[in-house]
């Protein structure tokens, strides 16, 4: 076939792309300096290896698959890690008088006599085109290898080998808190934090040793344990970039900074508690960029999707956010401020701590301890002509009193609320003493949700279920409205091969039938690969019920009734169970059931 300066047009030839795709392409090029290239990629078209093949046919320039790559650490350790993140690029073999390199844009001059210049004179640059996802996967790695080695390191530069366990306090003192050694394993720690996508760092001082923990896809991983004596000199470090009083030992300390490690921009909440091991820290990485965070990537879809956008567009009552510490109520909470966001729109929050912060929204972070208080603010808020108003949690009477009080006054409040589903949401304010013709004319909807890993792209696999697997499925959704497992399974997978054939891969499998005549259903699950740690899980994603406060609903709250009187009532009415979401999506490859089973048990 000859081949085409034309990278859509290859793509054509070679059956990757259809003829709507390519119709979009060339709209989007029409009205925009895009090149084909970058809208295929956002329109997730293509995949990006077979972008990247078919820049390597059309131009001449070979391609390397990293992922099938043993590279050495001598060959990598030659760049600095900073400069090959800088441009996109990884070493992956050395020879006398040449090195290979791999880069996602060959065409980069710029980039190319950059790494020319890390070599010595002489040595030849032979390019080769990857993947973006192949080098981040190196990339990554190589940070996680660096954080070990850097703290190796470190101690050694103050004399405190890795295995050397000193009970002597006086080693590290506050004159030590300045040193390079303390500040590179605080840093190494951060940057290990970053790449990996971890939410939480944990360092906690036990009886002999310091151990370091990291909460990755909702999971503790410890990755580093320190010599017991580092502890003060790396809780002071903290202090020190927290803005915190380094003296102060005896009562917990809250604090906050931000880092930037490459291109991405992270703020920490530092949170400092006395033990009696000595002081623990722990650090929440929180996004300080709202670019990428939309409503629909949070994993609400479908009918339950459409019900709390309504809930969003009227002008007044309450929406409410579900659900225990750390199943994701605050990302929820800005995606949907986000999403109501605009200039003719006034929008003020209160919240402790404000975590995620919101260009055009009035952001309020409450404290105690001058009096600021949820129920004061609110107050105050109303006071400030708000259209809509979040408050972040409503936990006592006072609070639940006003946001009522304010959603009777023309005011759209969103909040959260400690219950384990949507449903006993209902009682819960009641018990706080809300009446319930008050309760029946505010609430519009109550979403509760949980966070489940979400299984690594990168070595999905797909494996039969077994037969009580398949009974417990089908007990699961049997009050599922309109649900027949093979028909939805057949239908997911026909749509997952329309994009398959618009070069989206998928590694969905139809249900099949068995040699005793019974069908055969499929799951999936990661196998664990350098991308995802070996964990088979990256990222995390939500699982969902989303109770739609109709006019049933409002009645039943006026008659007092319980919350499984209101669940079975909103099932009725066709509402998902937060383990039946979960359920379809395990069965959609994007989660587990063990992980939807164990978030659920929260």
């Amino acid at each position: 076939m000859p081949i085409s300066t034309s990278l859509l047009k290859y793509l054509q030839n070679k059956g990757l792309v259809n003829d709507e795709v390519s119709r979009k392409v060339l709209l989007e090029r029409s009205r925009s300096e895009k090149s084909e290239e970058v809208i295929l990629k956002e329109l997730n078209a293509v995949p990006d290896e077979e972008i990247a093949k078919a820049k390597s046919e059309i131009f001449g320039i070979p391609f390397v698959d990293l992922t099938k790559q043993t590279i050495s650490e001598s060959v990598i350790a030659e760049v600095p890690i900073d400069n090959l993140a800088k441009y996109k690029a990884v070493p992956f073999e050395r020879g006398q008088d040449f090195v290979k390199i791999a880069m996602e844009d060959p065409f980069d001059i710029q980039a190319t006599e950059a790494l020319e210049q890390k070599y010595p004179r002489g040595t030849r640059i032979q390019v080769y085109i990857t993947t973006s996802e192949g080098i981040k996967s190196i990339l990554d790695r190589r940070v996680g290898d660096m954080m070990s080695s850097e703290v190796t390191d470190a101690l050694e530069d103050v004399d405190v080998p890795v295995t050397d366990i000193s009970e002597d306090p006086t080693l590290f003192s506050s004159t030590d808190l300045s040193s390079a050694p303390v500040a590179r394993i605080v840093n190494s720690m951060l940057q290990y934090a970053v790449t990996s996508k971890a939410s939480d760092i944990h360092v906690e001082p036990m009886e002999k040793r310091v151990r370091v923990r990291f909460r990755i896809n909702g999971m503790m991983t410890e990755r580093l344990t320190l010599p017991k004596n580092l502890n003060p000199a790396i809780v002071s470090r903290i202090k020190i970039l927290s803005n915190l009083k380094i003296d102060e030992k005896r009562v917990p300390q809250d604090g906050r900074f931000p880092i930037k490690i490459g291109n991405t921009k992270i703020d920490l909440r530092v949170s400092i508690m006395p033990t009696i091991q000595g002081e623990k820290v722990v650090m929440r990485l929180l996004e300080s960029e709202t670019t990428d965070i939309t409503l629909e990537s949070t994993g609400l879809r479908g009918n339950a999707y459409k019900i709390y956008l309504d809930a969003l567009s009227v002008t007044n009552g309450i929406a409410l956010i579900t659900g225990p510490t750390g199943s994701g109520k605050t990302r929820t909470l800005a995606c949907s401020l986000i999403k109501v966001n605009d200039p003719k729109v006034n929008i003020i929050s209160l919240e402790n701590p404000v975590e995620i912060r919101i260009p055009g929204v009035t952001q309020v972070q409450i404290n105690p301890d001058v009096g600021l208080t949820f129920a004061n603010g609110l107050r105050s808020v109303l006071r400030q002509d708000p259209d809509i108003v979040m408050v972040g949690e409503i936990r006592d009477e006072e609070t639940a009193q006003l946001a009522v009080q304010a959603s009777l006054t023309g005011h759209l409040v969103l909040s959260t609320l400690h219950t384990n589903s949507a449903p006993a949401a209902i009682p819960r304010l009641l018990d706080m003493g809300i009446e319930p013709y008050l309760l029946a004319s505010t609430i519009r909807v109550v979403v509760a949700q949980r966070l489940p890993g979400a299984i690594c792209s990168n070595c999905i696999e797909a494996y039969p279920a077994q037969p009580e697997v398949v009974a417990n499925i089908l007990e699961v959704m049997k009050t599922a409205k309109g649900f027949d497992l093979i028909q939805y399974l057949n239908r997911v997978v026909s749509s997952k091969n329309m994009q398959e054939n618009n070069g989206s891969a998928s590694v969905m499998k139809a249900p099949e039938i068995g040699p005793d005549g019974q069908p055969i259903i499929y799951l999936y699950r990661g196998k664990g690969c350098d991308k995802c740690g070996g964990s088979g899980y990256s990222r995390r994603i939500g699982i969902f019920e989303v109770l739609d406060v109709n006019e049933r609903i409002s009645r039943m709250i006026m008659q007092n009734v319980t919350d499984a009187d209101i669940r079975e009532a909103a099932i009725e009415n066709g509402m998902l169970t937060m383990i039946q979401d979960g359920y379809l999506k395990a069965l959609e490859g994007m989660t587990t059931l063990e992980e939807v089973l164990r978030v659920s048990k929260e």
